[in-house]
């Protein structure tokens, strides 16, 4: 029998073998840093048992949201001791707080806050136990708890008709919900986003938290604000590691500040933030265990949910291609992360090399690794027209023209994800908003009956013990055709199902905004507002200008004030009035005549041609497509949200559609003009005609007259270049020869010299 060969190294390129030595050299020096901290002396370890001994109260380790909380109702008690003027600071007012001062607080929370539910009136109180227990160093009495207990359900729950949580239902979405949303989405939706990558990020969350039935706050930024009151300083305070007592606070026994100091260490830092970050994600090429071919696959790493700092529950979620091209959630990856430049191997610029990359060697599966710099970036991120990246060394004059940044590590805010969740459900017909809670249950329930119940909790991240999904997710509407089975007929599984889950009233002639013209005509002013506007009047006797006047505060008050309550009024009246349609709009259907003309679907009107192709691949694909025709459809449908990433579009659009409407059709014999003029219109913009992330119809656009232009240039451009340090002109024709401008009024001069438009000064 032949000896075996040695294993031969995989590689004897030097620039590998030095990056290791590199890596390895950096490893042992971070480990040199973070030493364990010096073992006590036994005299250290008796003068920390006597400091046990004396303290009676450790304060609880509470999770972050949780003194957000805490801090956010201490502003109440503050409210609260100023309201009742109870004497002394707040401290000393809840030192002596009793019974009956718990049950008062209680009742003037259930006054002052909107409370619906006596499930957040409850929830109130379990704060203020916790608030009592850090403020004064021990625990409410159990007794007196019962008491509030009965003083909050027997007075408070019908005094002020506080319901019982989800009275309205719990929403269930289904693959119809996600499809209707999705499509809406790509192809139907007019609102207008910073970057267009905002709507591929829109599509991976969607599908995100469909598949995985994840919080939002493990895929997006849940973080809540401390607040700027300092309520939380002041009642969780923190010290920096290693903090050293003044002289003068120092006491004479070096051993008598041990449980300070141990206390006073916080913990470390995670580095990156609670979204779903390029380190949670593994791109992979794996070979396919039955037809042998190499397919792309992908899990992502579930750490950061509720309560994840102090129990943390990793969970790994898989995903294949789908052959919906609109559902595959590997395709959003892709493209972003091909976008971001984020794939370690130098080769990966293309979404192309990406998906057709095949497996060596013996090997059955490649992972794809991240650039180091990016594993701590989230996925999702903000864009926002204002972000100023404190990090980035490289000056704005590059991107003078963007109107808009994408920001490398701030994640995309909650409430954006849901704002624009809602608006597009409403928008396309939804009978209430789907909000991310749907998407939960959702999954819930689609694992429910087809894995086990401790693969469906161990995906919820549920104790089993408690039994939560039986308890609060799992769907009301019973799916089960119980008549049919109980009359031992056929069930009807498939309307069943539809029936059970939510979009079965969607009506797409509905929108969020829905009120006509006439309604608002009719509608009768509110007493308030226009006692509030009478007295504004009186106050102002006639002037125009306030500034420097008597009543100047209570007029600004006023104004304020006025603005708030009309907005809430027009809120209340879309709601009101999209509940009534949704009620009224069955009937009116039945009684209308049938000669009326049916619904007819809107056509498509994109003014970017690449969402417009995007959306022609993903909403109207074809059936029976081959293997190899789908990857090929996959890849340009990636690649198609590559390019869109870097995209935009203006309010200008609906301009252009109008005009588009009026407009008299050119004779075929006529030349066509230059569409990028040197000696452009006085009503075009010289920043939007070379910004390529505008459609064409945008770049080209004129204005109705140049003080109209002017206005849109001092307002959307020079706030932003004006303290630029140096800038470029990106008319077509200037973009080549590169020409650089010291300031703006540089950059103004060379406008009107050049391109014939004189700009304000």
């Amino acid at each position: 029998m032949p000896a075996r060969r040695p294993p031969q190294p995989l590689t004897e390129d030097r620039h590998y073998n030095a990056h290791f030595v590199r890596r390895f050299t950096q490893r042992e020096a971070e480990k040199q840093i973070t030493k364990r901290p010096a073992a006590y002396t036994a005299e250290q370890r008796a003068a920390l048992r006597k400091q046990l001994e004396d303290t009676k109260f450790l304060t609880p380790d509470y999770a972050d949201k949780t003194k957000i909380n805490i801090a956010g109702l201490l502003r109440k008690w503050k409210r609260y001791c100023e309201f009742a003027k109870l004497p002394g600071t707040w401290r000393e007012v809840m030192q002596k707080a009793n019974r009956a001062m718990a049950m008062d607080f209680l009742e003037y929370l259930c006054q002052t806050c909107r409370i619906g539910s006596w499930a957040s009136s409850w929830e109130y109180f379990r704060q203020y136990k916790q608030l009592y227990a850090s403020a004064t160093g021990r625990y409410m009495d159990r007794n007196d708890s019962k008491e509030v207990k009965k003083w909050h359900d027997a007075i408070l729950v019908p005094r002020y008709g506080l319901q019982a949580p989800c009275t309205r239902g719990k929403d269930v979405a289904n693959a119809d919900t996600l499809l209707v949303l999705q499509t809406f989405n790509i192809k139907y939706d007019t609102g207008i986003f910073s970057r267009e990558r905002h709507r591929i990020q829109l599509l991976g969350c969607y599908l995100g938290l469909a598949f995985t039935g994840a919080r939002p706050a493990e895929f997006v930024d849940g973080e809540r604000k401390s607040g700027k009151d300092g309520c939380l300083e002041e009642l969780f305070p923190r010290h920096a590691i290693g903090s050293v007592p003044s002289d003068e606070d120092k006491a004479p026994d070096e051993h008598s500040r041990l449980l300070e100091e141990m206390m006073s260490q916080e913990y470390e830092s995670r580095g990156r933030p609670k979204a779903l970050c390029y380190e949670d994600i593994q791109l992979m090429v794996v070979r396919h265990p039955e037809t042998g071919e190499d397919v792309l696959a992908m899990a992502i790493r579930l750490a950061h949910h509720k309560g994840a700092d102090n129990k943390p529950k990793p969970t790994i979620f898989f995903f294949t291609p789908t052959r919906r091209l609109i559902f595959c959630f590997i395709s959003v990856i892709v493209s972003l992360a091909v976008h971001d430049g984020a794939f370690a191997a130098s080769k990966f610029t293309s979404v192309r090399e990406v998906f057709q990359h095949k497996n060596r060697g013996p090997v059955k599966c490649t992972p794809f690794r991240w650039k180091e710099e990016w594993l701590k970036r989230p996925v999702f991120r903000r864009l926002d027209d204002s972000i100023a990246e404190k990090d980035s060394d490289e000056s704005s004059s590059e991107n003078a023209s963007d109107s808009s940044t994408t920001s490398k590590y701030q994640p995309l805010p909650y409430q954006k994800l849901l704002d624009d969740m809602t608006r597009q459900s409403l928008d396309a017909g939804e009978e209430r908003a789907i909000e991310p809670k749907a998407w939960r249950r959702g999954a819930a329930n689609a694992a429910n009956g087809n894995a086990s119940d401790a693969v469906r909790d161990q995906m919820m991240r549920h104790d089993p013990k408690w039994a939560t999904f039986n308890s609060a997710y799992i769907n009301e509407k019973v799916g089960f055709h119980l008549q049919n089975a109980f009359l031992e007929e056929p069930t009807e599984d498939s309307l069943l199902a539809m029936l059970s889950h939510i979009g079965h009233m969607r009506d797409p002639r509905a929108r969020k905004d829905m009120v006509p013209d006439q309604v608002w005509d009719m509608m009768p002013p509110d007493p308030e507002i226009e006692a509030l506007k009478s007295e504004r009047a009186q106050l102002k006797g006639s002037q125009y200008r306030v500034k420097g006047t008597e009543n100047e505060d209570r007029i600004r008050e006023l104004t304020r004030l006025i603005a708030s309550k009309e907005a809430q009024r027009k809120k209340n009246i879309r709601r009101a009035y999209r509940e009534d349609y949704f009620y009224n709009r069955p009937t009116w259907d039945i009684e209308a005549d049938e000669s009326e003309d049916e619904y007819v679907e809107p056509a498509v009107d994109l003014q970017l041609p690449e969402r417009a192709e995007l959306a022609q691949i993903l909403c109207n694909q074809p059936d029976n497509l081959s293997s190899i025709g789908l990857l090929e459809l996959r890849i340009q449908a990636a690649e198609l949200m590559v390019v869109l990433c870097d995209k935009r579009e203006t309010r200008k659009r609906d301009r252009i559609r109008q005009r588009a409407r009026t407009e008299v059709a050119v004779k075929e014999e006529s030349p066509e003009p230059d569409p990028f003029p040197l000696l452009m219109d006085r009503k075009q913009c010289p920043l939007c005609i070379g910004d390529e992330t505008l459609s064409f119809d945008e770049r080209t656009f004129k204005y109705c007259r140049p003080a109209v232009m002017y206005d849109h240039f001092d307002r959307k451009h020079a706030r932003q270049l004006g303290g630029v340090k140096q800038m470029s002109c990106h008319h077509p024709k200037c973009s080549e020869e590169a020409l650089k401008f010291k300031h703006l009024n540089h950059f103004k001069n060379h406008v009107e010299r050049v391109h014939g438009v004189k700009l304000r000064a």
